[in-house]
Order: C-alpha cells, then structure tokens, then sequence
C-alpha cells in the first residue's frame, strides 16, 4: 500500500515535458492578461473623467443655481422698496388730508 502511495507520489513529481503548445499558451495568456490590464487601466481613466466631469458639471450647475436665486432676491427687494415708497407717498398725502380736516 506504502509502495503505491510512493510510486504515485514519484510519478506526480517526476520530470515530464511540456507539452507541445505550453509555450504559446503560456505568452498568449500573458499577452491577455497584458491587454486586460491595459483595458482596466482605460476604464479606470474613463471613470475618474466621468467623475470630473460630473462634479464640474454640478458645481456649474450650483453656481448658476446661486446666481439666480441672488437676482431673484435682489429683484423683490427693490420691488418692496419700490412698494414701500410708494406707500409711504400715499400714507403722507392721507396724514396731510386728515391734519388739513
């Protein structure tokens, strides 16, 4: 039983040669795995440009943001102000009425 064991062991590890095609195999395999890595690489770079350009777009788009709802708050403060003039006219030409009674 030993003997077999051994035998196997001696017949797993002994020297054999490599088959026919193991060394274009081999340079094909790292060939892929060259391009892959080259492939990954172009995504990664094309992911980070997305990325770029998603928070550049989004801060435009925030800052425009900004900007209108700047305008649009300086735009009702002078139509109060406006408002409040003309209030204040007409308040004074009622007080001048009532004093004048």
């Amino acid at each position: 039983m030993m003997d077999d064991f051994e035998q196997q062991i001696k017949a797993a590890l002994a020297k054999k040669e490599p088959s026919p095609f193991f060394e274009a195999r081999v340079l094909g395999a790292a060939k892929r795995q060259a391009r892959d890595r080259r492939a990954s690489a172009r995504m990664w770079w094309a992911s980070a440009i997305a990325a770029a350009l998603l928070v550049t777009t989004g801060s435009a788009w925030q800052y425009e943001r900004e900007a209108h709802e700047q305008a649009a708050g300086r735009e009702a403060k002078a139509r109060l102000e406006l408002a409040l003039k003309i209030t204040s006219v007409k308040l004074q030409k009622i007080s001048q009425k009532v004093e004048g009674i």
